[in-house]
């Protein structure tokens, strides 16, 4: 299993256009891939669960990926946050 924690840097937060880039992109992986915030654990291919989360822009979160492409999920993943998932 990798880790690795991001900072939301968008500044609406993980809203739905955001959520929904993620679960597109963790379903293109076989690995497990979690999303934590604080106590709430989110699987990244559900976009109930991400949206859950309620993680507004300066929110840490931890990105689990655990499975056979675990290095390529997890920097896909990470990839989003960094990019402000497009949005600025």
């Amino acid at each position: 299993m990798l880790t690795q924690q991001v900072i939301v840097q968008n500044h609406t937060g993980l809203h739905a256009r955001p959520a929904k880039e993620i679960v597109k992109t963790a379903g293109s992986f076989q690995s497990e891939i979690t999303l934590k915030k604080d106590t709430k654990i989110a699987n990244a291919k559900s976009l109930v669960g991400v949206i859950a989360l309620g993680a507004p822009k300066g929110t840490e979160i931890i990105v689990s990926a655990a499975g056979e492409d675990e290095e390529s999920a997890l920097k896909s993943i990470v990839a989003l946050f960094e990019n402000k998932f497009g949005e600025e």
